[in-house]
């Protein structure tokens, strides 16, 4: 039994180390996919930066563009003569695509910052599910620490019942052994009771057949004697009577050798029955023994049988 008992503790499968791993999965799936929004929204930030410096950039290029042409013009006002054509030719397309790459920048810029938008939107959402994990987690570990208590509870309940029922067992086979050595005891001491018993009674017996042929023996003496006496007159009535008194004494005799072997009888009958009941006693004690051990062993068996079920309850209700 102890055997198949260490064989299933070695078989349940340990609860808190499967919690520990998802809690460690999940915490690590958070970590990673906050670390890459962050790493997204910064690199956004970066290019944003740096595409907000090159417009401001290119802005001051236009401005200081435009500021040294109104200067020229006003130049030329002052001066009086038109401005010339080489001068417009040559700086109307630098102006053009200055004007081109800055709308172009412009877009990009609209683009990047629509791009951030997005990011920071994904980054709200990553947070929301972040604390939506958070929660979850601090939730699993509130259900794991409830159901690691849970099993700890039972199985140190179920250990002390083990350790209860083991030492109750224990004692219940020494009991059982020491009324079975008594019973086995009484039986020896009733045969050889019996045994002695008889061999007085035929004693007895073959005393009072001794005695009684013995007894048979002296009347047919006697009456030969008074036969062949009758004629000596008061010496055979003297003889007659001590034949007589010796009759009277082997009938007394054997009066009381009869009634030992009744007494004697009487006492092995009662002792023959005390110890018929002291057997069946015992016989009934061990039996009721056996069958409260059987019915303990099905508690046992009814306990391994629920720690089993909670067993496989708990990880069904971490596993959903």
């Amino acid at each position: 039994m102890e055997a198949r008992d260490q064989g299933q503790d070695m078989k349940l499968p340990p609860l808190h180390m499967v919690l520990e791993k998802q809690i460690l999965a999940l915490q690590k799936q958070m970590a990673k996919n906050q670390a890459a929004s962050w790493q997204k929204l910064k690199i956004s930030q970066e290019a944003q930066q740096r595409q907000a410096v090159l417009v401001r950039k290119l802005q001051a290029k236009v401005l200081q563009y435009r500021n040294w042409c109104q200067e020229l013009e006003s130049r030329l006002e002052n001066i009086g003569g038109p401005l010339p054509e080489r001068w417009e030719n040559a700086d109307e397309p630098r102006l053009e695509q200055l004007l081109i790459r800055l709308d172009e920048e412009h877009q990009r810029s609209e683009s990047l910052v629509k791009v951030n938008t997005k990011l920071q939107q994904h980054l709200e959402n990553a947070d929301v599910v972040n604390k939506a994990l958070q929660e979850d987690m601090g939730k699993l570990t509130v259900d794991w620490s409830q159901a690691q208590d849970e099993l700890s509870r039972r199985q140190s309940d179920w250990q002390m019942e083990r350790k209860f029922f083991k030492g109750y067992l224990k004692g219940e086979h020494g009991r059982l052994l020491s009324l079975w050595r008594e019973v086995v005891t009484f039986r020896r001491y009733f045969l050889e009771m019996k045994t002695a018993t008889d061999r007085d009674l035929a004693e007895l017996k073959a005393e009072h057949m001794k005695m009684s042929g013995s007894l048979l023996t002296s009347c047919l003496h006697l009456s030969l004697e008074l036969q062949s006496q009758e004629p000596q007159g008061s010496g055979s009535e003297r003889a007659h009577l001590q034949l007589l008194a010796r009759i009277q004494e082997l009938e007394k005799e054997i009066n009381e050798r009869n009634q030992e072997l009744i007494l004697l009888k009487a006492r092995g009958n009662v002792e023959k029955t005390e110890l018929q009941d002291r057997v069946t006693e015992l016989s009934a004690v061990l039996a009721q023994s056996k069958k409260q051990n059987e019915e303990q062993e099905k508690k046992i068996s009814a306990l391994k049988d629920t720690m089993d079920i909670l067993v496989c309850s708990l990880f069904e209700e971490v596993g959903g």
